[in-house]
């Protein structure tokens, strides 16, 4: 009987005839709720609906159906995000209809409220059920408030103005044009939900959720955005949502849909996700300390801050196949040719001023029609340059975690090229050192540092590399070849010993090999480790008012290991504590 029932009342969601409006160049006509619910997939994810809430017809239509009618007089076919998850039209629809099928799916494995009496869990259960609906329903429908401005047209196609979200819905007949507002502000569509309910939700819902308290409480704070003060009601709507975004942007079917679409290829969703963050004001552009530079047609992007944040947002949204490591990201970015590579890298080192405050970054370049093709979206170019170094060698993968920081008066990761390792022709024969220089991208000279050649590695194939290593930077030293205590230099005197910069120093003596011979020269134990075991330490750099950090291993008796005279001890470079420095302000 029930099915019976349920069929027959959904045969009312047919397509009505419609009187034919003047319909603008790429606007959308204002549909009635009965047009709108009309789509199979969208009849599926009420019949689903049914299924899974236990009331009597009556209460199903006024405290189920009605609000999802409302919803969507609302929203009509809007999308839920301009360059994210459902960005087709009646993506919003789409998204808030399935995050409520799935929210009440999850509810089925929670007993509410949390550690009840089960009599009250019993009597409770409905009210609990149609809670978790209700914010699943309305957990995006700030959107259109605070995100989005739509133009509307009447019935000839003229321009009626914009549409006020406060007041009524969308005048039937009509059409309407959307846009996204470029100065939203991240997560404030969030906080108005609880102000909309009363457009979707009947009075008699509403009086039902408010009169139990611990439910309103928990409601209000889901509705709200506050997740962690929702408890069971927040973890079960966040839960669904995640599971609907991932959904789209993998290309898996959602619920109940009978066609499936194919799965996103994981560089898609890579820039999917950039252009979420940014869009989002995630990663701030084009002010001192920013995650990204905008200049002329490129977009810079601080390197590990940006994949940081992307990895760690693709997989909150409990995507699949996520990358656990930055360099697998760089790989499948310029692998897909989504990113301007620097000769045969990912990796760019660059230059960035801003009026009075410069850095030295490395950073990952995009072309900014990649991330905004319609050119009257992006952001404005920043006041200042972006000077690329590519005549010099950029750093490895492993050294980015000081590129947040300023300028470094002593320049960390200044990359030189020890052309003597290749040597002259026919210098060398075809041994390792001649490889590994020649496998570097064309254009890269000599070094601004004429170090002492490093010992011919083919010969000394039985020496250790660690114990090289000390004898080339012994005799650098000595000879004068290695600069000590100078702006660019990879040494620095201390009071607590010689601070090697790594792992600069370390690539200079071998560029193809050098975190081998860095781990073998530590083997060697001539170095002091911090208290917790490790063999880095942080050195503040400061100096005409510029604050800087570097990464250094530390020879606490260089002239006994090294057997050479040093120089006094650096005023500008000091060791730091057990506590490293985060912040350069």
């Amino acid at each position: 009987m029930r099915i019976a029932q349920v069929t027959a009342f959904f045969k009312k969601f047919q397509p009505e005839t419609r009187v034919c409006v003047a319909t603008p160049a790429n606007a959308l006509p204002i549909l009635t709720a009965t047009d709108l619910l009309a789509p199979p997939h969208r009849q599926g994810f009420l019949r689903q609906l049914s299924s899974l809430v236990s009331v009597s017809d009556a209460h199903f239509q006024a405290l189920y159906v009605t609000p999802i009618k409302h919803l969507a007089e609302l929203v009509q076919q809007l999308p839920a995000s301009e360059a994210h998850h459902h960005v087709g039209q009646g993506g919003l629809l789409d998204h808030s209809m399935e995050v409520a099928v799935t929210a009440l799916q999850l509810r089925r494995g929670y007993l509410l409220p949390p550690g009840a009496p089960p009599e009250d869990q019993a009597r409770l259960q409905d009210l609990w059920t149609y809670a978790v609906f209700t914010s699943a329903l309305m957990h995006d429908i700030g959107k259109p408030v605070m995100d989005q401005h739509v133009e509307l047209y009447d019935e000839q196609g003229r321009s009626s103005g914009v549409w006020d979200p406060w007041g009524r819905p969308m005048p039937d007949p009509g059409s309407y044009r959307v846009r996204f507002a470029r100065e939203r502000r991240h997560k404030l569509h969030e906080r108005v939900v609880p102000l909309l309910a009363p457009r979707i939700i009947t009075p008699a819902g509403l009086g039902w959720l408010a009169g139990d308290h611990a439910v309103f409480a928990a409601w209000i704070a889901a509705l709200s955005g506050v997740i962690e003060d929702a408890g069971a009601l927040g973890e079960i709507l966040l839960q669904a949502d995640q599971q609907s975004v991932a959904r789209n942007l993998t290309g898996a079917a959602s619920v109940p849909r009978v066609a499936t679409t194919q799965a996103k290829p994981l560089a898609d969703r890579l820039l999917t996700g950039l252009r979420y963050l940014l869009d989002e004001g995630a990663l701030p552009l084009n002010r001192p300390g920013a995650a990204g530079f905008c200049a002329g047609e490129d977009l810079w992007l601080v390197s590990k801050r940006a994949l940081d944040a992307l990895r760690e947002h693709l997989l909150a949204e409990g995507q699949p196949g996520i990358p656990s490591r930055n360099e697998r990201v760089m790989d499948e970015l310029q692998q897909h040719g989504l990113l301007i590579p620097n000769q045969d890298r990912a990796i760019w080192t660059a230059d960035v001023q801003l009026e009075d405050w410069s850095q030295r970054l490395t950073l990952l370049r995009f072309a900014a029609s990649r991330l905004w093709p319609d050119p009257q979206t992006r952001p404005q170019p920043m006041t200042g340059r972006v000077t690329s170094l590519a005549d010099q060698e950029n750093p490895p993968a492993e050294a980015f975690s000081v590129t947040d920081l300023p300028l470094p008066v002593v320049e960390a990761e200044h990359a030189m090229a020890v052309t003597q390792l290749a040597g002259t022709e026919g210098e060398g024969g075809g041994g390792e050192g001649s490889d590994a220089t020649r496998s570097q991208p064309p254009g890269q000279g000599a070094s601004p540092q004429e170090a002492t050649p490093a010992p011919n590695i083919a010969d000394e194939e039985e020496e250790d590399p660690g114990a090289r290593f000390l004898r080339w930077l012994a005799e650098s030293i000595d000879n004068g070849s290695l600069e000590v205590n100078t702006p660019r230099a990879r040494l620095h005197v201390l009071s607590e010993g010689l601070a090697l910069v790594t792992p600069g120093i370390f690539r200079d003596f071998d560029p193809s090999r050098w975190q081998n011979v860095q781990k073998r020269f530590q083997r060697l134990k001539h170095h002091r480790k911090r208290s917790d075991g490790t063999n880095i330490w942080d050195c503040k750099v400061e100096k005409n008012r510029k604050k800087s950090l570097i990464r250094v291993i530390l020879l606490p008796d260089p002239q006994a290991v090294l057997g050479v005279t040093l120089p006094p001890a650096n005023p500008a470079v000091f060791l730091l504590a057990e506590e490293p420095l985060t912040s350069a302000e």
